[in-house]
């Protein structure tokens, strides 16, 4: 870090290296107070202080300071180029309220307006008009794309999905930044596609919209030669491979397939269409390494049961998926909901898998029976077991570097029976006989 020491201090005078080690030791407020020294201390810590901004917003709490942040870095520039790792999380009471928590406004005093309002007029971007009335109300969208448009040195932004999901402005914004400037799509557009047109971004994690046509924001394709990692949330299978279609050096991908019963439209439907997603993950089979697919349908607001989904279709092809080492998937997405221990696993998984992890993820789906006509979910730890035996009997002739398999299943009072000791000493010695290390993992729900 290039800076001219002042002053008699000898601390002052230590080489730049020996003041990193000394700095991060320190925690933010003690920057602070160190900043308060003097003038050169304070320029001196300021990089440290301002590089990077962690924020959670919790329910029934006042909201992070960004109206103080503004107004430091509106009036002076530099300080904004200091940012380099952006972080703006939410902490509802409960998920399925997560909508009403968005849509809270943040107070903005009268006399800071103006100059948050002259800057959005020095940008000249087409939809300014627009973004001051959001300003003038409060909007955590407005708010955090001004904050957004200064910093110009970011290399790490997260956004919380609750806020991505509200969000119009800073898709404008990063569409316009990213894309072609003063162009942009008002709505329906996803907030995170114009990142996949950044030459050199490596991650991105993000809930995609769910579109009935999938469109990128502009006529030209993206290149992301250098995107090797991606975390995908909310996008269904029927635009899954749209998305994947130009990640061409992709290794590891996490998706969540989600389901919301209060969604009522042709895409966000019931059904795990298993063809779709093994056509969308057969764009990215010659590079993926590293595979995680989850599942949620979760309850909604006044429900007492899960929504019931099925499955049609299979995965199948997956076999051929040559590059992948890693997989975790639902039970359910391999062999269905209802107890078949006819079915087979070594006839949907990679053949050259290493480690495996399976979930009883979508395991409370329709657990009422209430929608008679569809499956609920009726795989016991024994079938398991059984199904478990079939494949590790001759487990080198269809997966020979099988190294690990892991069973995920649900941490609840009411699971006491599940995998019982006579069980896990049986699962214990199939791993044992066959070479291959088992294990149970539980995992908690988060309500």
């Amino acid at each position: 870090m290039p800076w001219e020491h002042h002053g008699s201090c000898g601390f002052l005078r230590c080489p730049v290296e020996i003041l990193d080690l000394v700095f991060d030791l320190l925690s933010t407020a003690e920057f602070r107070a160190l900043g308060l020294v003097n003038k050169y201390l304070c320029a001196l810590v300021e990089p440290y202080v301002y590089s990077k901004i962690d924020w959670i917003w919790r329910e029934n709490h006042d909201p992070p300071p960004i109206i103080p942040l503004l107004r430091t870095i509106i009036s002076k520039p530099q300080l904004a180029a200091h940012i380099t790792s952006f972080q703006f999380h939410s902490l509802p009471a409960y998920r399925w309220r997560w909508k009403q928590f968005a849509a809270q406004n943040i107070s903005v005093p009268v006399a800071e307006l103006a100059g948050l309002i002259a800057f959005v007029q020095r940008t000249r971007v087409p939809y300014s008009d627009f973004w001051i009335e959001e300003l003038s109300k409060g909007t955590p969208d407005a708010l955090l794309a001004l904050l957004l448009a200064q910093l110009s040195n970011m290399r790490r932004l997260s956004l919380d999905y609750i806020f991505c999901q509200q969000s119009k402005i800073i898709g404008m914004l990063l569409q316009s930044a990213i894309c072609e400037p003063a162009m942009y799509r008002p709505l329906g557009q996803s907030l995170v596609l114009p990142f996949f047109y950044l030459p050199h971004v490596k991650h991105i994690s993000a809930a995609v919209e769910n579109t009935g046509t999938f469109a990128w924001p502009v006529a030209c394709l993206p290149d992301p030669s250098s995107l090797t990692s991606i975390y995908l949330a909310d996008i269904r299978e029927a635009n899954l491979g749209s998305l994947l279609s130009v990640t061409r050096n992709l290794q590891s991908l996490r998706w969540t397939w989600y389901y919301d019963y209060g969604v009522l439209d042709a895409i966000v439907v019931p059904i795990i269409n298993l063809d779709g997603i093994a056509a969308a993950l057969s764009h990215v089979r010659d590079t993926l390494t590293d595979l995680t697919i989850f599942a949620e349908a979760p309850l909604g607001g006044g429900d007492q049961f899960h929504p019931a989904v099925k499955t049609e279709g299979s995965l199948r092809t997956m076999v051929e998926f040559d590059k992948l080492k890693r997989l975790q998937i639902p039970l359910a997405f391999l062999v269905g909901f209802a107890q078949d221990t006819t079915k087979r696993l070594q006839d949907v998984l990679p053949r050259n898998i290493e480690y495996l992890s399976l979930t009883d993820e979508l395991g409370f789906q329709n657990n009422d029976g209430f929608v008679e006509t569809w499956p609920m979910y009726e795989w016991q730890d024994f079938a398991l077991l059984i199904l478990l035996r079939t494949w590790l009997e001759d487990w080198r002739t269809y997966t020979p570097h099988l190294r690990g398999i892991s069973l995920v299943y649900e941490e609840m009072d009411t699971n006491q029976g599940e995998w019982p000791p006579e069980l896990r000493h049986q699962l214990t010695e199939l791993g044992t006989q066959a070479g291959v290390r088992l294990e149970l993992v539980e995992w908690k729900r988060d309500w």
